[in-house]
């Protein structure tokens, strides 16, 4: 959803000044003398959708009769409109009318042709995303929004290869060296294509064996795939590279947890927080393993910590209830196993 709201914002100003241009400036034809009669229903439409006001902008545009004046801008505003209401689909519609029937290179056109790559994105048609975002890039080559979204679509159709050179266009290395693999992985992974993410990773260490937190995601994904002792492995092979990384230790610490060595875990996840206090991950853990070990005040201790940071967290509330049942502190622990079920079931929800 942050993500999202990043790519929507980015278009904001762009629309407020092209919709001017557009509507009452009208490839800059002059403005009307103040004594004119008021603004056409065209222009009244713009300028309550300039205004953010969406929806009486929308009921101004339907009033207009049809077949309207000029078709082609009509359509680009319901398009703007719509897509500023996040209604992707009838954006595309009114979008598409817009680029088919305005000028080749025209400023509404390019408008209209990057919104549809956008909508398409948002609305996970990737293919049709590709082929409006890659028109984009050749006028906008340097816009990060649009080289996301071209990026994670061409993830979402298996081309790698191009994922990677957007990726690595985005953050200025060269697309053959190991830190567009690495990053190709993270955006791989977030997208839940580990499979793809463990190749790009493997490749990356080809290409440069010390290079940071490659060991680190491949050791992440094997701790997932419950293959703890390569994870471990892999785990120390990051932190041998790159001691000063807080999650290394974290998640070492969390594959010890799963094995059940509550010793061997709390070192590690120390390190975490004093590396990064501000986490409330290893706070968590710690917790637990101090649960485990019959250790009351430092579990309430840290999981208090934790809850300060991350105060919906789940799993923060019920390890703090059960540190509060074993302390027989009955009435508190009921209080927290009851916030704990409150976020379960709004999750679930």
């Amino acid at each position: 959803m942050v993500i999202k709201i990043l790519l929507r914002s980015s278009l904001v100003c762009a629309w407020a000044f092209l919709i001017v241009t557009l509507v009452l400036g009208q490839a800059n034809q002059p403005m009307p003398a103040p004594a004119q009669a008021k603004p056409s229903p065209l222009a009244q439409a713009q300028a309550l959708l300039a205004a953010g006001q969406v929806d009486s902008a929308i009921e101004a545009l339907k009033s207009i009769p049809k077949p309207s004046s000029d078709e082609s801008l009509l359509n680009h505003l319901f398009g703007l409109a719509y897509y500023q209401k996040n209604d992707y689909s009838r954006a595309v519609q009114h979008l598409s009318i817009s680029a088919r029937q305005s000028k080749e290179g025209s400023a509404q056109y390019r408008q209209a042709i990057q919104l549809l790559g956008m909508s398409h994105y948002f609305l996970g048609h990737s293919k049709e995303a590709v082929t409006y975002l890659e028109m984009v890039k050749l006028w906008l080559p340097d816009n990060l929004e649009n080289t996301y979204a071209l990026g994670v679509s061409y993830i979402q159709t298996h081309n790698l290869d191009k994922a990677r050179e957007s990726f690595a266009r985005m953050f200025a290395v060269s697309p053959s060296s190991a830190s567009a693999f690495l990053i190709n992985a993270q955006m791989l992974k977030r997208l839940q294509f580990e499979e793809f993410a463990e190749k790009e990773l493997v490749r990356a260490l080809e290409l440069d064996p010390k290079l940071p937190q490659a060991n680190f995601l491949l050791g992440e994904l094997a701790i997932y795939q419950a293959n703890l002792e390569k994870g471990i492995e892999l785990l120390k092979k990051e932190i041998a590279i790159n001691p000063g990384f807080g999650m290394s230790y974290y998640m070492l610490g969390e594959a010890y947890t799963r094995q059940l060595k509550w010793d061997d875990a709390i070192a590690p996840l120390q390190k975490s927080i004093w590396l990064n206090p501000f986490f409330s991950g290893p706070y968590i853990a710690l917790g637990k393993v101090y649960l485990k070990k019959g250790d009351l005040p430092n579990a309430e201790s840290m999981l208090k910590r934790a809850l300060t940071m991350d105060p919906n967290n789940y799993s923060g509330h019920y390890l703090l209830a059960q540190v509060l049942q074993q302390a027989k502190r009955i009435e508190e622990a009921k209080k927290e196993f009851e916030i704990a079920e409150s976020l379960r079931t709004a999750t679930s929800k």
